[in-house]
């Protein structure tokens, strides 16, 4: 069993996520961080058009570090990356679906999209997903 990783309900969470729509398919990633109670704080997707998993989840981590992620580690906070597992990182899993079919190379989203509401709210309650 599976869930989203909160760390103790301290600090601020990013989750990211590359994939493909069909096999070969067009490329997406997406991201999204969290306060440590799962309440949204700023997201991003977008669409790399044909490629490879390894890619798309290195350009997600180009964009949250470029766009997101260097004003922060300005400032003295402790940073740690962890990995997780599919069923861990829905919401993240959510916005790749959103970048691959997205025109745009990057977009910036200041609220959750329509449809992931649910998602959210399952990762700050806890629940638990099968692997």
């Amino acid at each position: 069993m599976v869930r989203w990783n909160a760390y103790g309900g301290l600090g601020m969470i990013l989750n990211i996520d590359g994939n493909s729509i069909g096999n070969l398919g067009v490329f997406g990633f997406g991201g999204l961080i969290r306060n440590s109670d799962g309440a949204w704080i700023h997201g991003f997707a977008g669409n790399i058009g044909f490629s490879n998993i390894l890619h798309a989840e290195l350009f997600a981590v180009y964009h949250a570090i470029i766009y997101n992620i260097k004003d922060i580690l300005t400032r003295n906070w402790r940073v740690r990356l962890v990995h997780t597992l599919r069923e861990g990182n829905t919401c993240a899993d959510f916005l790749v679906r959103i970048g691959a079919r997205n025109p745009e190379a990057y977009s910036p989203l200041v609220a959750p999209p329509d449809g992931m509401n649910l998602l959210m709210l399952a990762d700050a309650n806890g629940t638990l997903f099968s692997r």
